[in-house]
């Protein structure tokens, strides 16, 4: 089969309508199996009389969907290739464990809801919870008229909603395409002098950056009497395409009530790190999308996200959106890492034009391991209001290059703290390395950090509060003169003129960012100050540091390496022979062959066990690495159950250099199995004769991994077994009284994260 650089190719997108967002054969959560409600189905080829409960009596229209008030557990499916126009709009709340769910079903095209500009919003939510959308076509576009952005208002493609003063939870948004949204771009400040269609000024909080893709809005019945805050908990988007619209891609936002004759709640807003007023959304995780504005002149913020506590901004593409590709405010506690963001442009009178911006009123903000090229500006520091002396942000480890405007802009205020280490930043035309227009900045501690320009004379702002120390500068730079203890030569990237491949819809492609490693004999290797908790890991997954001391920049020594890949297509089909292309196989009794499955052009790897035979060994193919690897390892695979006897296979095993499992996947009676410490979990059922795409994210720093099966995050940070500094053997096997058989393909083991391959 062919193996997928993102954890849900738009190439599967046939097969993932066939997977529910609940998913039947696969739920999310370790030992949680949802409770089963009724299906229903929508088709234009339905009536409304019938009793839609099954795909040969279903429903015809959106109305008729609106109009019923849905039980926990139940699933509404749309039939594929079909379109409606208007509102979807159920009603109804799940539960905790029974959530309700909208897929797809049928094969073709996802099912289109298509707003025409008609309605707020084309997929509604309003102060339910536990709900979960996948497989979805929405777009939400009000026809053009003579005058440009006349046709821009309040419009969202899946706007969530609530105003009831309580706390709502579980919104999951995987593998939807929202596209063509002509919100309107209202801006919290500047001048209404520079108002235009669709576009104005001056609107305060509450009334802008509200429109787009996919948005989560909280609001009040009353602005004089607001009552009690309403947060919204626990929201994932992931695997999905937000494209082309406005104002943005994805948006979360907390009321906070400073709209004319409105009584001030501060729920969304916060004078002081501690403010009690302060109630934000919690547990905000946005990952594996694909975000463009690239066709829009009204699009802005790729992601915005604001109001919230605790949120994971990660293995994103955004491309070419205006004025920011993540911007986080008002927000506590947020890492933003392994994304792909370029060519952020100006866009609908917006000043700026970065990759990332911690903004104001900021704290405990993580922005690392992200690749940032050909941006008007890498990375905007602007935590900038005069009133808001808090903020914290760290910024390690990402690559910057191409910037036209400035590589990192400083507008922190006084009271603010940026800690900025190993980061590589490389510019053609940029005039500006290190500046920014407050005269008073907060301290900002830049170290390790690698300055290359092509410019002999760019700007390195000179503050009492910034402190450089231990930099590195290309030859060509003068070191800002305040830096104790500069280091200054040729880098000796390993190769500076890359030009892509680049992140698309199929996710980033973080391993051309690591085309910025050091050379051996470069003078910025071994030459980095020690940072105290530099997280251990560099941008491309190695350890830090990987000699006597860490290197200046984003990325250890050497480019990272694929340490095995094989599809089986190339191998003759029959027994699998030991050795070959370095596999260890043991058989004994029992039988490991390349089989035509699915197809004599796409092969796989059958093990089969009928008897006893090879020890603890088993019937075992395996991948030993004679130096065990370290540091960030993704191991990818299928791998498919087609058997009755349904013994534990484990799919795969993860072992130290004493031979000892460390992480431990399996697939054994219906159920998949994966160790969390030395605790045995169940995280969902499997199905006979279907592919399952297992990713393994090993890190063997932390002494943790994450596991994503069909692309969706089944455990995070899980701890191992035991002790593993180092990967030494990665096994597919079964053994003892153990019987069934599987299917192993498309195996691909790098050093790196699970995005980016």
């Amino acid at each position: 089969m062919t193996s997928n650089r993102r954890l849900v190719s738009q190439a599967t997108a046939a097969a993932l309508c066939a997977l529910a967002v609940v998913l039947a054969s696969l739920v999310l959560a370790p030992a949680r199996a949802y409770a089963a409600g009724t299906t229903y189905y929508v088709s234009t080829s339905g009536s409304d009389g019938n009793a839609g409960t099954s795909s040969s009596a279903p429903w015809r229209s959106l109305s008729k969907v609106n109009a019923t008030t849905f039980q926990p557990g139940d699933t509404i499916r749309f039939e594929a290739g079909d379109s409606w126009t208007g509102q979807l709009w159920p009603k109804g709340s799940g539960t905790s464990g029974a959530p309700i769910s909208i897929d797809s079903y049928g094969t073709g095209a996802k099912p289109k809801i298509a707003g025409q500009g008609t309605v707020g919003d084309a997929v509604r939510l309003n102060n339910q919870q536990y709900w979960e959308i996948g497989n979805l076509d929405v777009s939400n576009a009000a026809p053009a008229t003579a005058t440009p952005g006349a046709n821009l208002g309040d419009f969202r493609g899946i706007g969530v909603h609530g105003d009831n003063g309580q706390t709502l939870h579980h919104f999951v948004i995987d593998s939807v395409d929202v596209h063509d949204v002509t919100g309107e771009v209202k801006w919290v400040g500047g001048s209404t002098a520079n108002n235009k269609p669709g576009i104005t000024f001056a609107q305060g909080w509450d009334r802008s950056k509200d429109t787009g893709g996919i948005v989560f809005l909280t609001g009040v019945q009353d602005i004089t009497a607001p009552g009690a805050p309403t947060v919204l908990d626990d929201i994932l988007v992931e695997n999905s395409t937000v494209k082309n619209t406005s104002f943005g891609g994805i948006v979360v936002k907390q009321y906070a009530g400073d709209a004319p004759g409105a009584v001030y709640t501060g729920w969304g807003k916060r004078d002081t790190a501690s403010d009690s007023r302060f109630t934000p959304h919690t547990n905000v995780t946005l990952r594996g999308n694909y975000i463009t504005q690239a066709n829009t002149p009204y699009g802005c913020n790729g992601i915005y996200l604001t109001g919230t506590r605790g949120g994971l901004v990660e293995g994103n593409v955004i491309d070419r959106v205006g004025v920011s590709g993540v911007e986080t405010n008002m927000a506590d506690t947020v890492t933003v890492q392994h994304n792909e963001i370029m060519g952020t442009h100006l866009s609908s009178g917006g000043a700026d034009q970065n990759a990332l911006d911690p903004d104001i009123g900021t704290t405990n903000q993580l922005f690392q391991y992200n690749y940032l090229h050909d941006n008007g500006d890498g990375i905007l520091l602007c935590a900038c209001n005069s009133s808001i002396h808090f903020g914290s942000v760290v910024l390690r480890y990402n690559v910057i290059t191409g910037s036209t405007r400035w590589n990192l802009h400083l507008s922190q205020a006084a009271g603010t703290v940026a800690n900025v280490y190993n980061n590589t930043f490389y510019s053609k035309t940029a005039p500006n390395m290190v500046d920014g227009g407050v005269t008073s900045p907060g301290k900002v501690t830049l170290s390790n950090n690698l300055f290359v320009s092509e410019q002999s004379s760019v700007v390195f702002r000179q503050e009492s509060t910034i402190v450089y120390n231990n930099n590195g500068y290309s030859s060509n730079l003068t070191p800002s003169a305040s830096d104790t203890h500069p280091v200054v030569g040729a880098p000796q990237f390993v190769n500076s003129a890359v030009t892509g491949p680049y992140g698309d819809v199929n996710g980033p492609r973080l391993d051309t960012a690591a085309n910025f490693a050091l050379q051996s004999g470069s003078p910025f290797v071994d030459t980095g100050a020690t940072v105290t908790g530099n997280g251990g890991l560099d941008l491309a997954g190695a350890t830090v540091p990987l000699g006597t001391a860490p290197e200046i920049g984003a990325l250890e020594r050497g480019a990272p390496n694929i340490a095995f890949t094989d599809s089986f297509d190339g191998q003759a089909t029959g027994a699998l022979p030991n050795g070959t292309n370095g596999w260890r196989v043991i058989s004994t009794n029992n039988d490991i062959s390349v089989v035509e499955t699915p197809s004599a052009t796409d092969k796989s790897v059958r093990l089969t066990r009928t008897v006893d035979g090879g020890g603890t060994d088993g019937t075992n193919l395996a991948r030993l690495f004679s130096t065990p690897m370290q540091g960030l390892v993704t191991i990818k695979t299928q791998v498919m159950r087609n058997d009755t006897d349904a013994g534990w296979f484990g799919l795969p095993y993860v072992y130290n250099s004493i031979g000892t499992q460390a992480v431990s996947v399996a697939f054994a009676r219906g159920q998949v199995h994966a160790y969390q410490g030395t605790t045995d979990s169940v995280i969902g059922t499997y199905s006979n004769g279907k592919w399952y795409r297992v990713t393994l994210t090993v890190d063997t720093v932390h002494q943790n991994f994450d596991l994503d099966i069909d692309g969706r995050r089944v455990l995070t940070d899980a701890a191992f077994r035991t002790s593993m500094p180092g990967i030494a053997k990665i096994a597919w096997y079964s053994n003892g009284g153990e019987r069934g058989s599987v299917h192993v393909d498309d195996v691909r083991i790098a050093r790196g994260s699970a995005y980016g391959q």
